[in-house]
């Protein structure tokens, strides 16, 4: 079983043109009729930070210089996490017909996903951009870390993918189940509050891997370079996922056809 999933990834990656043409086309098809496109994603969000940014640094008594490149980055960044979450609850069942009708290494689909929520951040990243200008933000060589955060959080998406696209498939309450959990799991996470508000509960930011994976994405973008114990843990995190996606693929692979 292995095997044959180690094939289907190393086909996957061989057919890179094709999924990343379908993720393009994805995303062009979405917004086929509208002016501004995807652009609209990211006046959307702008305008959201914009105004929590001046809402929240008024309630926590902040900066807003400091507060609302804090927030704009957690937003988008968690605009991509939960993307991939929610996104590989459908990633089999949106497409069961052509994983039925057309002979294709089911990664395919997985890597197609993951390049489709890249383009969607890609635009949202244009906000920080933005912020960054106006409140004089420049990160320096520290900036730099922000790119193998970013490519451990897609990873994880990968992996994410490959448990929740079969479970999903098979159980079809598990995708409400799981909006439901990450709607939740954003006010747990320090995105509109800051992890220093919280100095005598650091144990209970430890065990949220969100709690990690923002921290190595945001403050790289800040200048600050995250702490160590945040990337010992999303490092541990990618490796235990890694390990549990390729069982759980491996030995359910066969089954997704039946089950889309």
């Amino acid at each position: 079983m292995l095997r044959s999933a180690r094939e289907d990834f190393a086909a996957g990656l061989r057919l890179h043109e094709l999924w990343l043409f379908l993720g393009w086309r994805d995303v062009k098809k979405h917004y086929s009729r509208s002016i501004l496109g995807p652009l609209w994603l990211t006046l959307s969000m702008g305008v959201m930070v914009a105004g929590l940014g001046v809402l929240y640094s008024q309630i926590f008594r902040q900066d807003i210089s400091t507060y609302l490149p804090f927030l704009a980055i957690g937003f988008i960044m968690w605009g991509l996490i939960s993307g991939l979450i929610n996104g590989a609850c459908e990633i089999y069942s949106s497409a069961a017909a052509s994983v039925r009708q057309v002979r294709m290494p089911l990664s395919v689909y997985i890597f197609q996903f993951v390049w489709r929520q890249f383009l969607t951040f890609g635009h949202n990243f244009v906000i920080y951009i933005l912020v960054a200008i106006i409140f004089g933000i420049w990160p320096g060589m520290t900036g730099l870390l922000f790119f193998p955060a970013l490519a451990i959080l897609l990873l994880n998406g990968v992996f994410a993918a490959m448990i929740l696209g079969p479970l999903c498939a098979r159980f079809r309450d598990i995708p409400l189940i799981i909006a439901s959990v990450v709607q939740v799991v954003f006010f747990m996470t320090p995105i509109l509050w800051s992890a220093h508000m919280l100095p005598d509960r650091a144990v209970l930011l430890s065990l949220n891997p969100f709690y990690h994976l923002i921290e190595i994405l945001r403050d790289p973008l800040l200048g600050n370079p995250a702490l160590p114990e945040n990337w010992l843990a999303c490092i541990g995190m990618t490796i235990v996922m890694g390990a549990v996606a390729t069982l759980f693929f491996a030995r359910y692979r066969a089954r997704i056809s039946y089950w889309a």
